[in-house]
């Protein structure tokens, strides 16, 4: 099984205009497969995100990275014309620093805590440390490349009804949204239409989910008593409340063991 050389660089924000583009199937794809992408560099940033997340984080982070990989296995919008198109091995670069970095702020570590943008909402302190990161750990990286990044966890919580997305952001905000939630949880598409239940308990035998919900809880309510104007407050359908937001966290594997 091989990967589409090309994607789209930039796809609609909209979910129903998003999957009006795509092909998904939800077939099965081998975690052998995906865990075979290998992407430099790289190790700076697996180190830094251990040393600084929680375990439950860690583990998110890592099968957000896995559940993207298998959506551009499946029927990620490709080749449409007159949209500028991203390789695959850039792409896959890209989504791996992403998906790594993106809850580096969602953590009680007290680096984290220390950090002078501590004030601010998760997903900007932890794009201004992905950026400080990324400059001193990874210099390779072009402005492009880590402005995707950085811009990417900024807005991977935030929703739109027009506009444009990286390829890099929507794959960001939808395997997130899919893993704290899993098939059942909330986000700007239907997720029974892009994994195959068998990839996903695959990816999660590889990183369990474990005890993460009341880790990931805690630091839920922490963000949204602490900060009540924090990105996760503008999330609209009634989860701006704290209560629609721990509700719409799974509590066990998003497919049972």
């Amino acid at each position: 099984m091989t990967f589409p050389k090309t994607f789209d660089a930039y796809v609609p924000s909209n979910g129903a205009d998003f999957l009006g583009l795509s092909t998904f199937q939800a077939e099965y794809v081998p975690f052998a497969t995906l865990q075979a992408v290998t992407v430099s560099p790289a190790a700076d940033s697996f180190a830094y995100t251990k040393k600084l997340a929680p375990p439950g984080v860690f583990a998110h982070v890592l099968r957000c990275f896995y559940f993207s990989l298998a959506l551009l296995h499946t029927g990620f919008p490709s080749g449409t014309p007159g949209v500028p198109q991203i390789g695959f091995e850039e792409l896959s670069l890209r989504v791996y620093h992403t998906s790594l970095l993106h809850d580096l702020a969602f953590s009680n570590n007290t680096e984290v805590l220390a950090h002078p943008a501590h004030a601010m909402t998760f997903e900007l302190q932890g794009a201004i440390m992905t950026y400080e990161h990324l400059h001193a750990a990874a210099p390779s990286l072009d402005p492009h490349q880590v402005g995707d990044i950085v811009q990417s966890i900024v807005l991977h919580t935030s929703a739109w009804a027009s506009g444009n997305s990286s390829t890099n952001q929507i794959l960001l905000a939808i395997s997130a949204g899919f893993d704290a939630g899993g098939f059942n949880g909330t986000g700007i598409i239907d997720y029974t239409r892009l994994w195959n239940p068998k990839t996903v308990a695959e990816i999660e035998k590889a990183y369990p989910y474990g005890d993460a919900h009341t880790e990931v809880a805690g630091l839920i309510t922490s963000e949204v008593t602490q900060k009540p104007n924090c990105l996760f407050s503008h999330i609209p359908g009634g989860f701006m409340k704290l209560d629609g937001l721990l509700n719409n966290l799974r509590v066990g594997p998003i497919v049972p063991v």
